[in-house]
């Protein structure tokens, strides 16, 4: 079931969506991140998101789609929250330390136990965490879905990734551009021919 249908009517609507999923991670089934401005001059003016961006021509599905100006709207709303993606095991250190009478001297003293929340952060995210601990209401920290990939060892004896290309499976040695989704789309996918791993 689609999560979002985007109704749009110009070019730079068009665009204007793409960019705040392509922020947010999202690609096209085939696994770029293009504007592929010819789809809408084709004729495609509903974009949506499920766990890919597909488009079409009309509103295929029963859930009711947005026109662009609520969307953007309701973008404006969510970015009052900064979101911040970590693992578990962070998420869980993270809340332990929260309920710290002095969360920041836990943190900078040289305790192993924190240092994973360090593993992986950004510079913007480690400045969110150190707001988020200091009571910064307008954080949040949530887990981040394990994404999957398939992989198998051609004839050459190259490790190759699965790709959608418009739809149809293809290869690509480029695990960047490896179609990743969800454990259970994965196996949908799935044949002798591919082992299932872990997307970075």
């Amino acid at each position: 079931m689609t999560e979002t249908v985007v109704h749009v009517t110009t070019l730079e609507q068009w665009k204007s969506v793409l960019d705040v999923w392509f922020k947010q991670g999202y690609k096209w089934a085939d696994g770029d991140k293009e504007y592929s401005a010819i789809i809408f001059e084709t004729g495609g003016r509903f974009l949506f998101l499920d766990d890919y961006i597909t488009c079409s021509t009309f509103n295929p599905y029963p859930k009711p789609y947005i026109e662009y100006s609520e969307f953007m709207s309701q973008q404006k709303e969510d970015n009052k929250m900064e979101t911040y993606y970590v693992t578990q095991e962070q998420l869980d250190l993270i809340e332990e330390l929260k309920g710290k009478l002095f969360p920041l001297h836990a943190l900078l003293t040289r305790s192993d136990r924190y240092k994973n929340i360090k593993v992986e952060l950004s510079g913007q995210e480690e400045k969110a965490l150190l707001r988020y601990l200091g009571g910064d209401t307008s954080i949040k920290f949530k887990v981040k879905e394990q994404l999957y990939r398939l992989s198998r060892i051609d004839d050459d004896g190259n490790k190759v990734y699965m790709k959608l290309k418009y739809g149809t499976p293809d290869w690509t040695m480029d695990k960047d551009a490896a179609f990743t989704a969800p454990l259970e789309e994965i196996k949908k996918w799935q044949t002798p021919a591919w082992d299932i791993e872990k997307a970075d």
